[in-house]
């Protein structure tokens, strides 16, 4: 893997103590810079930034998703238009898809056929064919759009709309949007593997339960101020929930759809990421004062904050691969 080089003097000012002892090694994190317009990487067990993908000047990048494989990284950049693809092998942009205006959250589809882009600022969806990295759909959704959920067979894509308050569900088959669900305040989205549910992000502080068998609302879960982005468990149990406003992390049994632990993490949460063992949670804290950020690491065992480190300039998302 080629990165570009720090000279030294750039890696310290990227490296603060950590306020826990290290824990969660063996790790790489791609850690989208929204202000800044790249990717930085950190090794786990050191918090060292061993190199760094620029996305371009202005380009906001917004999330970054792997590939089922872990061989591609896909980036939003909300301010270009465009979603980037990352070859992690060698650490370089080789392709880059113009999408709506200012993509957001992303989702591959359980197939691996297609990659499901939400514009926020667009009243259309992109449906990129992986195979091909074309736009191939341009579905219609709400303005604002935010989240994307996609069920197991991969025929129907849940799209959040925070300005429109509602969930469009699009059929991927024909690219076209067959069912409005108004939902207030609908951000972040999730389906768990086999389950008839999903989860959402709503209101200010709750979770909506969506019954996707019939579109309707069967439920809410309490949680903490302004949740935002929420991760599914590795066995699909449990959700973590990113509540920017308390500073907490909410962890959800879906079975008794109930907070069973609360976590404090640093300033503003704005989205999480799962190791691929299913050990660690590591969580962007956008802004931990000033114009740093943080990045909380849990313990998915025993729900508990093991570390915290510092991080230069408002971490928005990341990607957590296995060290090579």
């Amino acid at each position: 893997m080629k990165f570009t080089v720090y000279p030294v003097i750039v890696l310290l000012s990227l490296l603060q103590a950590p306020v826990f002892a290290a824990g969660a090694a063996g790790y790489h994190l791609y850690v989208a810079r929204f202000s800044d317009g790249d990717i930085t990487v950190i090794d786990s067990a050191t918090h060292k930034a061993i190199g760094k993908i620029v996305m371009g000047f202005g380009s906001n990048p917004a999330e970054v998703i792997q590939s089922p494989d872990k061989k591609l990284l896909y980036v939003s950049n909300r301010g270009l238009d465009e979603i980037a693809v990352i070859d992690v092998k060698s650490g370089k942009v080789t392709a880059r898809i113009k999408t709506g205006i200012h993509p957001n959250f992303t989702k591959i589809t359980p197939d691996g056929r297609y990659l499901v882009v939400a514009n926020n600022q667009d009243n259309h969806a992109t449906v990129i064919d992986l195979s091909t990295n074309a736009a191939v759909g341009r579905p219609s959704e709400g303005l604002g759009a935010s989240g994307v959920a996609i069920t197991d067979d991969s025929r129907y894509a849940y799209i959040t709309s925070i300005y429109d308050d509602d969930i469009s569900v699009i059929d991927l088959g024909n690219m076209e949007r067959v069912r409005i669900v108004k939902v207030r305040g609908a951000m972040a989205i999730v389906i768990p593997h086999g389950s008839r549910f999903a989860y959402l992000c709503s209101n200010r502080n709750s979770i909506s339960v969506l019954d996707i068998s019939a579109n309707e609302v069967v439920g809410s879960i309490p949680v903490g101020d302004t949740p935002n982005y929420i991760t599914l468990s590795s066995d699909g149990a449990r959700a973590f929930v990113t509540n920017a406003m308390s500073n907490t992390l909410s962890v959800i049994d879906l079975a008794k759809r109930a907070v069973i632990k609360e976590i404090a993490v640093g300033r503003e949460p704005t989205s999480s990421a799962l190791s691929p063992d299913g050990k660690y949670l590591f969580v962007n804290n956008h802004s931990d004062g000033g114009t740093d950020g943080s990045i909380s690491v849990i313990d998915v065992n025993s729900l508990t904050e093991i570390e915290r480190f510092k991080f230069v300039r408002n971490p928005r998302a990341l990607a957590v691969l296995p060290a090579k």
